[in-house]
Formats: C-alpha cells, structure tokens, sequence
C-alpha cells in the first residue's frame, strides 16, 4: 500500500514538475551576466560585465575599451574598433529572445552600394564543452550571411543559460578565413 502511494506521488510530480522542467531547459529570456563576472578566452582577452542597457550587455575588456554586446552575439563597437549601430539597427537581433529552439530571423543589410541578406536561427539546445572542460547546457545559434557578389559565411554562438554568455564563437567564410573564440574560465 505505501509502495503503491510512493509510486503514484512519483507519477504525479513527474507529470506536474517534468514539463516545467523541459520547458526552461528549452527556452532562455534574455539576460546579462552579473556585474563583476569575469570571462578568460583561449586568446588570453579578459572581459568583464558591468551592467545591462535594454538588450545590451556593458562589458569591459581588461587593459582596453568598454563595449556593449548586443542581444549577447554583436560587439558596439567591433572588436577591431567599427561602430556597428547600422548593422545592429538593420539585422536586430534581439527579435531572437527569448532563444527557442526552431526561431527563425531574416534581415537585410546595405553598405557603401553592397547588400547582404542575414538568416539567424537558433539551431538546437545542447551539450557542450565550456569553461574547465565541463559539459554544459548551450543554445546554438547560427547567423548565414549571403552577399550580392557569391559571399558566403556562418557565425555561431553557443549561448549558455548558466553563464548567460557565448563561451564559444565560430566565424568561417567562403574565401577560407575562420575565426574562434572559447572561454576557458569563469569567475564570479
């Protein structure tokens, strides 16, 4: 009898508490890392977060400028020092939050008489090698440029929920350049 009831309240927290469980796991509203945590990449550049503006993140690179990382996937100014306003304005990647396995954005973005069409998807929720060589939850996001001349390239992001950060990034065109980035630490 007691078995029987122990089964049963198993079955019902199960059935009540499971699918607010995978239902978080699954999607991700848009936040900033705490002010004063740290993130150490592969190349040794130290950032440091310092607060939220909207949909932007306040970090600052240790020995460098301050940035803001917009929608947590874009750089203001870029790391090699553009303003990038027009483009953020253009593609607008906040409409991707809150990350939902399955969203789909498209934009449009012209320069100087070029155009480029932009397709950013958050591809699928996954296991990932992050900071100390722990497998941590992730969001990839994908972003596929495609420019009037044949130019091809993807971006991708690996967004951790617990971090809320990118701890790794891809960059690959069709002229062969490729670019990394990885957090190897954390600090709070």
């Amino acid at each position: 009898m007691i078995r029987r009831m122990k089964t049963c309240l198993a079955s019902i927290l199960l059935t009540v508490l499971l699918p607010s469980v995978l239902a978080s796991a699954q999607t991700m509203e848009f936040a900033c890392p705490d002010p004063g945590t740290t993130f150490t990449f592969d190349s040794g550049t130290r950032l440091v977060a310092r607060g939220r503006d909207g949909m932007a993140c306040s970090m600052d690179i240790v020995g460098g400028a301050p940035f803001k990382m917009n929608a947590l996937m874009i750089a203001n100014p870029s790391p090699e020092g553009a303003d990038t306003s027009a483009f953020i304005a253009a593609i607008r990647p906040e409409r991707l939050w809150p990350l939902q396995v399955g969203k789909k954005i498209e934009a449009r973005y012209s320069a100087d008489g070029q155009s480029w069409d932009y397709t950013l998807t958050v591809v699928r929720y996954e296991k990932r090698t992050g900071p100390g060589d722990a497998l941590i939850d992730t969001f990839l996001i994908e972003m596929n440029e495609a420019g009037g001349k044949g130019e091809r390239s993807i971006s991708r992001w690996w967004i951790s929920p617990a971090d809320k950060y990118a701890i790794r990034f891809d960059y690959s065109d069709g002229s062969g350049r490729a670019n990394r980035a990885l957090v190897t630490s954390v600090s709070r």
